[in-house]
């Protein structure tokens, strides 16, 4: 029996190729495998991103829905505000004589009626503390919502300056022109906290004498223009509330 001797090598390097290509089919299903693992891996960090910006959003959209009507609330009182003291200018240029009562109501406004803007930052501040910003897509929202503390700001100070000239300087010059015993008690509160309710000044006052004077003109004409700075940031501030508000609608699914 004869033996082919080239049979062996030929068989070798047949082995030897079958064998790399099996190693290459190998080594490509591990890096299919590999960028399989990848894509779900990406997949799911998106969903979980996306799942987080939902929350930011709904988040978002709460709060500036209740900054809304807070702010509609507090120009509506700011608003009553600056009436009165406008109101009260006329009384004071007149010469006609002046019913007590009116100017009372009119002080009532102008010092009780008034309130701060308090804004909801819950949201905004954890987006900021958390640097979740960059969750967000929506560049134009991002943009939006990082301008929150210059327009916040800015509506602050026009409220701290209206609020330190009328207690610093309007309500202390009351002192001796007005009877501000006489002026409405904050019901609610007398309700809420079951306190006897503070009953009206035993004296007299003759406001035709006490409140035209230049000084006094002066003062609340001073307080009035505060008042429209106020009112003035306050319409500022909403136009962004709401412009914020429909971006962060449009982003929620």
């Amino acid at each position: 029996m004869s033996h082919d001797k080239t049979s062996s090598p030929a068989k070798a390097s047949a082995n030897a190729s079958r064998y790399l290509k099996y190693a290459i089919g190998e080594i490509i299903l591990v890096v299919i495998g590999i960028l399989i693992a990848l894509q779900i891996n990406n997949w799911n960090d998106r969903r979980i991103e996306a799942s987080k910006e939902q929350v930011l959003l709904k988040n978002l959209q709460s709060d500036f829905k209740t900054n809304l009507a807070e702010l509609e609330y507090t120009y509506s009182t700011s608003s009553k505000a600056y009436a009165a003291c406008v109101k009260l200018l006329e009384i004071i240029k007149d010469d006609s004589t002046i019913n007590p009562t009116e100017i009372e109501n009119l002080i009532d406004d102008i010092v009780n009626k008034i309130r701060s803007l308090d804004l909801i930052s819950g949201s905004i501040d954890e987006i900021h503390s958390t640097g979740s910003l960059s969750i967000i897509k929506d560049a134009a929202l991002r943009k939006q919502l990082s301008n929150w503390s210059f327009y916040i700001n800015d509506t602050e100070d026009d409220i701290q300056i209206f609020t330190d000239y009328l207690f610093g300087v309007l309500i202390p010059s009351l002192d001796e022109k007005a009877i501000l015993r006489n002026t409405n008690v904050p019901t609610d509160f007398v309700d809420n906290l079951e306190i006897p309710e503070i009953s009206k000044s035993g004296f007299k006052i003759d406001y035709n004498k006490t409140i035209r004077t230049l000084q006094f003109e002066n003062q609340v004409y001073n307080n009035a223009l505060n008042y429209m700075y106020a009112l003035n940031s306050y319409k500022i501030v909403e136009t962004y509330l709401n412009d914020t508000l429909e971006l962060i609608e449009a982003n929620i699914k």
